[in-house]
């Protein structure tokens, strides 16, 4: 009896361990910040005569890195005449061929044939495919004319989409950059056109002091540029507004209705008409 209880002891000791962990990992998960930032250049310092006479591989470069746990975990992808990419756990980097397999997947072996079965059914014809697509066609149109009805045609869904936009506008103002630049010389080829930069940094002033500092080039089309952005996201921020939404009667009345398609419109009807009589 006494080695089956100290047996349950540790059972459940060990549980109560791995239940901490996991909590202690889903908190980190939750709370611990992703820090992302992303930089790019337009090398473009003579301009030309000509709009499109930027060589994307040769002026072009674009950055953009992930960091977590306080940079034990860090990923970059960038492009400067090619795609790059980069991975560092605890500061050991993973080979860029093994990032390529893992996102590219298995390959079949060159030569490799697919199997043909005796019983392989025959292919459907030209009529019949016809019909088929035009039965799907059909069913799309019918659910994207209910969901637009059930989101603008009825109180509950006006109400629930103003409850899912105000939501995603409050986790959007929480993960947007926190430091961002533009500088450069943008030139648009003509005086007219080139001091319309100044207009619309003269309109944007109020989003952009602070942020935007572009000169001009009054005779040649020139892009000489670079931008940098910093930011950070948790994803705690996007947890209590999804849960606000999914407990959201109103949500949940347009999630049911959407679920069930285009019958429950009809439905819908027949008992506004049984009511109204």
């Amino acid at each position: 009896m006494a080695v089956l209880l100290t047996v349950l002891k540790t059972i459940l000791i060990l549980l109560l361990v791995l239940f901490l962990i996991g909590i202690l990992l889903l908190l980190v998960v939750l709370f611990m910040p992703f820090r992302y930032s992303f930089s790019g250049d337009i090398d473009d310092p003579r301009g030309s005569p000509e709009v499109l006479h930027l060589d994307l591989k040769k002026d072009v470069s674009v950055t953009v890195e992930i960091r977590w746990l306080l940079g034990a975990v860090r990923t970059a992808v960038s492009y400067d005449g090619g795609i790059r990419l980069m991975l560092r756990l605890f500061g050991i980097p993973v080979p860029e061929e093994k990032l390529k397999q893992l996102l590219g997947g298995k390959k079949k072996a060159a030569g490799e044939k697919k199997e043909e079965t005796p019983d392989e059914k025959e292919k459907p014809g030209i009529e019949e495919r016809i019909d088929r697509i035009l039965t799907r066609v059909q069913r799309a149109y019918d659910r994207a004319d209910d969901a637009l009805y059930a989101l603008f045609g009825t109180e509950y869904g006006m109400r629930a989409k103003a409850r899912m936009i105000e939501q995603a506008l409050h986790a959007l103002r929480k993960v947007l950059p926190s430091h961002w630049g533009l500088t450069g010389v943008l030139g648009l080829g003509d005086p007219a056109r080139s001091a319309g930069v100044f207009s619309a940094q003269g309109i944007l002033y109020p989003l952009t002091a602070g942020h935007v500092l572009l000169d001009t080039d009054y005779e040649q089309y020139r892009y000489d540029l670079h931008w940098a952005a910093r930011g950070t996201i948790r994803f705690y921020v996007f947890l209590f507004p999804g849960i606000r939404i999914l407990f959201n009667r109103d949500v949940r009345r347009l999630l049911t209705r959407l679920r069930r398609g285009p019958a429950a419109e009809r439905k819908e009807k027949d008992r506004a008409a049984e009511c109204a009589l």
